[in-house]
């Protein structure tokens, strides 16, 4: 009787070591020269329905006196090249906080996992959010270095559901191991721009302390009931080593880890005061688990910023390029439209271009990189542009076809920006991380329509009529007219060509009615 009695006590130990639960937390404020600001807590958990392994992590993100800077993450597996990442930022003004899933080739900014298949194309688990946003700090952490407690944190619960079968080469995550490969890394300084979609591209991780490995204890962070592990900001590590193995669970974590899940459970005993008694997800096996995704976080501000960037595209791409063009077209100049075609498309692109400068103004939170410098300056010179465009056109057939000051600025301000907007068009691509085959073809474009540009106003000088060529004399006011007409085809009735089958009367009415126009245009120069 003793045998069978020894076996069973055995037995129970190793059941009670194996399903004992001891708190996983990771804590990390700053270092020897950078701040990480950013914690972790994880439950491991045995899904009975679909016979997976889910982890249920809550992250942290520190923020200091509403800061918007900055991005935190983790990373499921011993290196950068195929970890499973997690990232996390925003903006606690605007409770604006991105959980994006990701991975990378190597020591290169991560990307959505849906941009790595040539990393890793095999099976992926679901990551599902439960809550993203920021809080008001209440705790009891003050930051010797900064002189303050952080004011916001930034707090996103999700679940990886069968992070197991998350199989990218030489990961080797398991649910039972107690020495789980996993990686962190921090950056307190990038501003985003207000921009915090979920393929926002991310700067690189801060040195010192902006980056480690850790080894986690997966095997005895095991629970009978899913839960949000929280998180003691001012105790430290639990149940993870920085440097190997973690250590066994001592009495005093088991005894805590005890106390969390007997008030889950609904068992009479002590529960420790920093538990979260929330059950999300939690599973009595009659749900059905949703199909397989992953995170995807679609937000109006993600779709702003991708219509900006359409809008300035088409502008500096499509439409001032072809204005340009019909301005110089031999069809069109012939035809006496080119004028109307040339300030019409520009006034298209004008607008959408200050649709798009409105939206790109609404959407950050700060004016503070190259791109945007950069594209304020452009609107403004094509605010110039437009009123010496219109200013040139008045005062050349105001006064028969006298150049002024104003000619030749428009002329070389419009060569400046077309070339200066496209440069910046390929630099909001660069910051929205489109790939390289889109920015390439960007380029193609534009290098083909500048020299393209270049070749037909070259050629154009050519054809000008009268003194509109290059070292002529001043054009004749009926040149100038039919150059820089507003009208359509319908006024070529009054074309040189057909004044000669005129009578002396008609001649006289046309040249009062040219003399009126004059007038009307010498009026709108004084003003």
């Amino acid at each position: 009787m003793q045998f069978p009695t020894l076996v069973t006590a055995t037995l129970a130990l190793v059941f009670t070591a194996v399903s004992a639960y001891r708190p996983v937390q990771f804590v990390k404020h700053t270092g020897e020269s950078g701040r990480a600001d950013q914690a972790f807590s994880l439950v491991n958990y045995f899904n009975t329905t679909t016979k997976e392994s889910d982890l249920y992590i809550r992250m942290w993100m520190f923020r200091y006196g509403s800061d918007n800077k900055g991005w935190a993450a983790l990373g499921l597996g011993p290196q950068m090249k195929g970890a499973l990442m997690f990232l996390i930022y925003g903006d606690p003004v605007g409770n604006d906080l991105t959980l994006s899933v990701r991975t990378v080739d190597g020591h290169h900014p991560p990307r959505p996992l849906n941009e790595m298949k040539d990393v890793y194309d095999g099976p992926v688990p679901e990551v599902e959010v439960q809550r993203t946003g920021f809080e008001a700090y209440t705790g009891d952490y003050y930051s010797e270095k900064l002189q303050a407690k952080p004011s916001h944190l930034g707090v996103a619960e999700f679940v990886v559901h069968g992070y197991e079968k998350f199989t990218a080469p030489a990961l080797g995550i398991h649910a039972d191991s107690t020495n789980q490969a996993m990686i962190w890394s921090s950056n307190f300084e990038q501003d985003f721009g207000g921009d915090y979609g979920a393929e926002r591209g991310i700067e690189m991780h801060k040195f010192g302390l902006g980056f480690g490995f850790l080894w986690v204890d997966f095997l005895n962070a095991r629970s009978e009931v899913p839960f949000f592990q929280n998180i003691d900001e001012v105790s430290g590590h639990s149940g993870l080593s920085e440097i190997g193995e973690p250590t066994a669970p001592s009495q005093e974590e088991l005894t805590k880890g005890g106390a969390i899940i007997a008030a889950l459970s609904g068992a009479t005993g002590p529960a420790d005061k920093d538990t979260d008694t929330s059950t999300p997800g939690a599973d009595d096996g009659s749900n059905v688990e949703e199909p397989v995704k992953t995170v995807k976080q679609w937000n109006i501000r993600s779709w702003m910023w991708h219509m900006h960037g359409f809008l300035m595209t088409v502008s500096f791409l499509l439409g001032y390029p072809l204005a340009i063009y019909l301005l110089r077209s031999p069809r069109t100049t012939a035809a006496g439209t080119a004028f109307n075609y040339h300030w019409t498309l520009n006034s298209l692109s004008s607008v959408s271009v200050s649709i798009g400068a409105l939206i790109g103004f609404m959407n950050s939170r700060s004016i503070s990189i190259p791109h945007q410098y950069l594209g304020i300056l452009i609107i403004c010179a094509l605010a110039t542009q437009t009123v010496l465009g219109w200013r040139h056109h008045v005062v050349f057939l105001a006064s028969n076809g006298r150049k002024t000051w104003m000619s030749a600025v428009h002329v070389w301000l419009g060569r400046v920006i077309l070339p200066v907007g496209m440069f910046n068009v390929m630099t909001g691509l660069w910051l929205r991380q489109y790939g390289w085959l889109t920015i390439s073809l960007c380029i193609a474009l534009a290098v083909v329509e500048i020299v393209v540009l270049t070749l037909v106003v070259g050629q154009a000088r050519n054809r000008r009529p009268g003194g509109l060529q290059k070292g002529a004399t001043a054009p004749t006011a009926d040149e100038a007219e039919e150059y820089f007409q507003l009208a359509g085809d319908d006024d070529d009735e009054f074309s040189d060509e057909e004044t000669g089958g005129m009578s002396a009367e008609e001649r006289v009415r046309k040249e009062a009615e040219r003399e009126e126009q004059r007038k009307k245009l010498a009026k709108l120069d004084r003003v």
